[in-house]
């Protein structure tokens, strides 16, 4: 059996696979942190919705469009990835009128038929005409005064998130680029000058985790528990009441760590409860900032006791029930560790991609039958993604068990591919059905290239 199928699927499968989440699940407060005092917190309480991916985000602001809000995106990526010409009719379509779970269906890249990337939010909100204004307020770590309009017009064309003539239009004052985006007034604004947004009317919020990607350097410098009280803090004395608040994970993709998950969540409930700001941190995240901090001055034993201690403290938070596993994976106790994460999963489905790591960790140690274990787990965690199924048909392939690669392969040869982008697909499938149905006699077990 030719390696080609295993080296292009399983590329696929770690590197993009990540954006396939079946459903939101929402954070778990199952600890009674200190005492929620609401009505005499200075701050509104909001109501954060958690999506997996930005792409989810949309429905939300469909919802909204006749209001014509003013989009406040709070994001490392700008989501202005532009469509495909011969997708924007369907992509648009799709917006406007799609279920949540039409949009799931077609919103990563892994899926079959993908029509808007969660890299492309922005660029098909905007062809839909969901919002009046933008203004994107991207995390920096040099003062404002160091921006330079140059490197930014640069920047953006090159990403092609704007044309020449937009770059162009351009302006940057006091922190702030500003221009025309799309037909559509943007702002570009440096974290720092948040608190300076007047918005007069109608707004959306939404706040992307790999916007903490962009201020964070290590727990010494900039704890994380410290950023989360610093974005709080903004969006609440602000005093927006957005129509409109998402938060969105992004952990699903890869770019964007599965141990920073948590920011999100945790920062969910302060928005809800602001009291939190003011009060002694719950005992569990105490106990987290610590196990990073020990983690950074290299006391790995430490931080898997700090952990253990959370457990026991909330053991239906899947936030806590995760570290748990990172810990026990970190001081090589995989038993315990596989067990704290099939239960972070039963808490929070968007922990199974931690599966797709450590299959591909099982791989390339030449454990072919670990690495099919965690991909079924995976694939029961995200049965839309059809790159899971994939990449267990070519191992089964590999180790001469054709027939239960075929029972794989069939459902995938009855799907739509889209030939923008897996144009591929199709004529691998038949080339690897043709393979399972004419077995050779014998298989050798695939070998570790390292060890040649």
């Amino acid at each position: 059996m030719p390696r080609l199928f295993f080296r292009v699927f399983f590329l696929a499968i770690l590197v993009l696979s990540f954006c396939s989440c079946e459903k939101k699940q929402p954070e778990q407060a199952t600890e009674k942190s200190a005492p929620s005092s609401l009505q005499t917190s200075q701050h509104q309480p909001l109501n954060p919705q958690l999506v997996e991916l930005s792409s989810h985000a949309l429905p939300y602001w469909r919802n909204l469009r006749e209001e014509k809000p003013a989009l406040v995106l709070m994001s490392f990526d700008p989501f202005l990835q532009p469509i495909p010409t011969e997708l924007q009719d369907r992509a648009r379509k799709l917006v406007l009128t799609g279920t949540p779970e039409e949009i799931d269906r077609h919103g990563s890249f892994n899926r079959a038929e993908p029509l808007v990337m969660p890299t492309q939010t922005l660029s098909a909100a905007i062809e839909a005409g969901l919002f009046s204004r933008i203004y994107w307020v991207f995390p920096a770590k040099v003062e404002p005064e160091q921006l330079s309009l140059d490197t930014f017009r640069e920047q953006m064309v090159e990403a092609q998130f704007f044309s020449e003539d937009e770059a162009r239009g351009l302006i940057l004052a006091q922190g702030t680029f500003s221009g025309r985006l799309r037909d559509v007034p943007f702002e570009a604004v440096h974290y720092n000058k948040l608190p300076e947004i007047d918005i007069a009317g109608p707004i959306v919020l939404h706040l992307d985790l790999s916007f903490f990607r962009g201020l964070y350097d290590d727990e010494i410098k900039t704890p994380l528990y410290d950023l989360i009280h610093q974005s709080a803090l903004q969006i609440l004395e602000s005093g927006w009441q957005p129509l409109s608040l998402t938060l969105s994970y992004s952990t699903l993709q890869g770019a964007i760590s599965l141990d920073t998950r948590f920011v999100l969540t945790n920062l969910a409930q302060v928005l809800r409860d602001p009291s939190l700001l003011e009060a002694e941190m719950p005992q569990t995240w105490q106990l987290r900032a610590e196990a990073l901090y020990a983690a950074d001055m290299f006391t790995e034993s430490k931080k898997l006791e700090l952990y253990q201690q959370a457990a026991k403290l909330a053991p239906q938070d899947p936030t806590v029930v995760y570290d748990l596993f990172q810990a026990h994976f970190l001081a090589r106790e995989l038993e315990e560790a596989l067990l704290a994460l099939d239960r972070a999963v039963e808490l929070d489905q968007g922990y199974g991609a931690a599966y797709l790591r450590l299959a591909n960790m099982a791989l390339e140690d030449g454990n072919v039958d670990m690495t099919l274990t965690l991909l079924e787990r995976a694939a029961a965690v995200f049965p839309a993604n059809p790159f899971i199924p994939l990449q267990r048909a070519d191992l089964l392939l590999q180790t001469g068990r054709a027939e239960a690669a075929l029972a794989l392969l069939e459902p995938l040869l009855e799907k739509n591919w889209s030939p923008t982008y897996h144009p591929e697909i199709p004529k691998s499938l038949a080339e690897m059905k043709q393979v399972a149905l004419n077995p050779e006699p014998t298989t050798e077990e695939p070998r570790d290239d390292k060890k040649d």
